[in-house]
């Protein structure tokens, strides 16, 4: 039970995260700022960190060690792109 809530769960965050990155593409293409660019990526890696925790319903052999690296070097990853897209002046 919990396990599927779990999932449920994951699902509207890679939606959100998918509508976000919508967003943010089209302000970007409207403003041309570098910085929505900077957000649009990290929401799109967002989606992307969520897809490979998600990965291992889908490929079992994968081992969850391998995942958790991959999973923490996107989370670092986004967080430096919210960083950058923060200080960053257009």
């Amino acid at each position: 039970m919990i396990d599927s809530v779990g999932y449920l769960l994951d699902g509207f965050v890679i939606i959100l995260g998918a509508v976000l990155s919508v967003a943010a593409w089209k302000a970007y293409k409207k403003s041309g700022m570098k910085s929505i660019l900077l957000l649009f990526l990290a929401f799109l890696m967002f989606v992307a960190k969520k897809v490979i925790e998600n990965f291992h319903l889908i490929k079992t052999s994968l081992s969850s060690e391998i995942l958790d690296v991959i999973s923490t070097t996107f989370e670092l990853l986004i967080l430096i792109l919210f960083f950058i897209a923060l200080i960053r002046r257009d």
